[in-house]
């Protein structure tokens, strides 16, 4: 008898790994603020670290540029919206959640290299909007309802992105928030949708996994009624091999049990 416990344990496992998944991004702010408050202390200008487009050392800030920040608001505006990104993105993709946060970061700072002004261009915008547009494309593209679903939820909390975007104030780099942009929507394609396993199967036997749902409808004045719904998930077969799946709907006491059998076949699908 199944008392829950195993239940329970996977329960809490899924809730520990969904708080440890906004740990790497907490991680990253902490360093984050820690330069900005050593900047302030000592009174350093940093900006010669950030992208400066076209010039090789420019290049240098495709690695520290997301480290630096012109001022507290531009901090406080990146801050949040890192923790809670990177978390989405390590929970509801752990496989290559790490690739796609890793991928993003240099893609926004090269991008921004390419095709930005002939200025310095810091701060994590350019990664905050890659991992938005991760989200946001990966959910439009695969249409997979969780993805979706998450997609709107951006769309909800993030809506104001979009007028990064666009040039509108001198001071703001609306090229890296492009560039960052656009390498989510590289992340989309290089991680996004991965083939689905084939599964092997044997020459003499098909595995065919039932998905039953139940439904009782009774009353005084009517036939009591079973009705099952049945949904196959079967791989591709080369050949056309014969199964049988057997009924055996739940009886009370004192009813003789119905035993019904269904012959069927499986065709192979045809690839398209």
């Amino acid at each position: 008898m199944n008392t829950g416990t195993g239940i329970l344990e996977s329960t809490e496992q899924e809730s520990s790994r969904f708080a440890y998944s906004f740990l790497p991004g907490l991680l990253f702010v902490v360093l984050i603020w820690l330069v900005h408050l050593l900047a302030y202390l000592t009174d350093a200008d940093l900006a010669f670290l950030g992208v400066y487009p076209r010039s090789f050392f420019g290049l240098t800030g495709v690695f520290l540029s997301p480290l630096i920040h012109a001022d507290l608001k531009h901090l406080l505006s990146n801050t949040f919206p890192l923790v809670l990104l990177s978390g989405f993105i390590l929970f509801i993709h752990r496989r290559e959640g790490a690739n796609v946060i890793g991928l993003v970061y240099i893609l926004s700072g090269v991008f921004t290299w390419f095709i930005g002004r002939q200025a310095y261009h810091i701060g994590a915008s350019g990664v905050v909007y890659g991992m938005a547009g991760y989200l946001l494309f990966r959910g439009f593209i695969t249409r997979d309802r969780g993805a979706l679903a998450v997609a709107f939820a951006v769309l909800f909390l993030y809506s104001g992105l979009f007028y990064g975007l666009f040039p509108k104030e001198e001071r703001v780099s609306w090229e890296g928030h492009l560039a960052g942009m656009f390498a989510g929507l590289i992340a989309v394609i290089i991680y996004g949708q991965r083939p689905f396993r084939k599964r092997k199967t044997s020459d003499t036997t098909i595995a065919i996994q039932p998905d039953i749902t139940q439904r009782h409808t009774s009353n005084t004045f009517v036939p009591y009624y079973i009705h099952y719904t049945i949904n196959y998930s079967t791989p591709n077969a080369k050949d056309t091999k014969p199964f049988v799946y057997t009924l055996k709907p739940d009886t009370q006491p004192g009813q003789k049990p119905t035993l019904l059998q269904h012959s069927a076949s499986v065709k192979e699908r045809k690839k398209t």
